[in-house]
């Protein structure tokens, strides 16, 4: 579609080996004729109605957009928050579509205001092409994806890694506000007249590099015919999955000026949101300020518990293993070639020798463990280790989410190479020893690290916290 200064084209293909396409698309014109809402949305593979999410996502982002109410990307990040709980509510409602979610990359693009403001949750991905050169403006929210984004993999082994399709963040599977932590990533950059910008889904980043998508861009042909020969570069290189691509390019002639200085890439972290705002029945909200008695003493608590919090490190060793998708609310992860556990005679025996040891140190040999009840770290034992390609802590079934690790020791511990996933408090300490946590994640973690404090020690009471490069906050609890 041309409108003058801006063009915009999207298609999406089932691929080679998938039976339904489970991909949708946002490709429109939004609010003037110099801006564009586009969107590429990618259902979960591997469970029911993955397009029925992606279609309940493209809905409720083209109607919560429709009319202009404010800055756009804050009308953004709650199209996405608005749209992640329309289908967690939908989940809810009908048990065969439980397991049911999508990840999206959507954006806004102004050719006259030359910026480009987007909002992403998954593997999907937007590129900016510019003079030439191919920009990835977001991060993959994938195990394989991170360390692609560190350069700890290059291009090629993440295209072949056997864990490249296992997700940390996707729209439905729990309810979120705003400014939840590990949900959203979003940002804004310049789209300066001649750039072009591609959202796609990983079925094409799978099967093609991005020297071939450059190739591609930069030769002759529409914007349409560009779309239509990158779908088929996918498809003749394996085509193992549906592939969708929006492109959209600022055709605004180079000599016209902005009307304000482009802005550099400013991608805004979780844990910095725009709008501290909650969620009514799917829909964002302002919360109130709290005016109780109580409310005002949790929030004295929790400051008196924070010690030293900076944040937790992404992976850095090679995750390998199954092929399907991390979900915190599935039972069973298929071809995990590594053992799994539960918490039975076999991880109690572990335990004891750990017990035993030397330095009272709990390895887990275990790609996943799945826990039928808290992993309990007492005096004898002062570190537990995951596996060098991290250890993915489950909970063995909803009965069994309630907390994951439980620290009773005087003395510090150590904790390192883990994903705690799915319960409602990670950590609970009882009293309050330090923690040191290296190369430890929490997803979809309630409460990620928990003190509990006796009525006699509540005001004194501090948690030590030892981490590195993104903060969690930690939650005071009276028993």
């Amino acid at each position: 579609m041309n409108m003058n200064s801006i063009s915009i084209a999207g298609q999406t293909d089932v691929g080679q080996r998938r039976k339904d396409n489970q991909d949708t698309l946002i490709c429109s014109p939004i609010w003037s004729e110099t801006s564009v809402l586009l969107g590429v949305i990618d259902g979960v593979g591997g469970y029911a109605g993955g397009d029925k999410a992606a279609a309940i996502a493209k809905e409720s982002i083209e109607q919560y957009m429709a009319k202009p109410n404010g800055d756009p990307l804050s009308m953004l990040r709650e199209a996405v928050v608005f749209a992640n709980n329309q289908i967690n509510a939908q989940r809810q409602e009908n048990p065969q579509l439980a397991q049911m979610a999508c990840v999206l990359t959507t954006a806004v693009a102004d050719s006259r205001l030359q910026k480009v403001v987007f909002v992403h949750v998954g593997d999907t991905r937007l590129y900016r092409l510019r003079q030439g050169v191919l920009e990835k403006l977001t991060h993959d929210h994938s195990l394989v994806g991170v360390r692609e984004d560190a350069n700890e993999l290059t291009e090629a082994e993440a295209m072949k890694h056997p864990r490249r399709n296992e997700i940390l963040r996707d729209l439905g599977s729990l309810k979120h506000r705003v400014d939840d932590p590990d949900f959203l990533e979003s940002g804004e950059a310049s789209f300066e007249p001649g750039d072009q910008l591609l959202l796609c889904s990983d079925g094409l980043t799978d099967m093609i590099t991005q020297a071939q998508v450059t190739a591609i861009l930069t030769g002759n042909g529409s914007l349409n015919d560009r779309s239509a020969e990158l779908i088929r570069l996918a498809n003749s290189q394996g085509g193992n999955d549906n592939i969708t691509v929006v492109l959209a390019a600022n055709n605004t002639p180079p000599s016209q000026p902005a009307p304000s200085a482009n802005p550099p890439i400013k991608a805004q972290l979780p844990q910095n949101p725009l709008l501290p705002a909650g969620t009514d029945n799917g829909q964002p909200v302002r919360p109130q300020p709290e005016k109780s008695r109580s409310g005002r003493l949790w929030v004295v608590a929790t400051l008196l518990l924070v010690g030293g919090i900076t944040g937790l490190v992404w992976y850095n060793n090679q995750p390998s293993g199954t092929h399907e998708v991390i979900r915190t609310d599935s039972l069973t992860t298929a071809g995990v070639p590594g053992i799994v556990l539960k918490q039975t005679a076999r991880l109690d025996s572990l335990m004891q020798v750990a017990y035993r040891s030397a330095d009272h140190q709990l390895n887990l040999p275990a790609d996943t463990v799945w826990l039928d009840r808290p992993l309990l770290v007492t005096d004898s034992l002062q570190r537990i280790v995951g596996h060098s390609r991290l250890t993915v802590l489950l909970p063995a079934d909803t009965a069994q989410a309630e907390l994951a690790l439980q620290i009773l020791r005087s003395g510090p511990v150590h904790l390192e190479n883990m994903v705690i996933c799915g319960f409602r408090t990670g950590i609970e300490t009882i009293p309050a020893p330090p923690i040191q946590l290296s190369n430890v994640y929490f997803r979809g973690v309630g409460r990620p690290i928990q003190a509990v404090i006796r009525q006699d020690t509540f005001r004194n009471a501090q948690v030590q916290v030892s981490i590195q490069n993104r903060s969690v906050s930690t939650q005071p609890h009276r028993p």
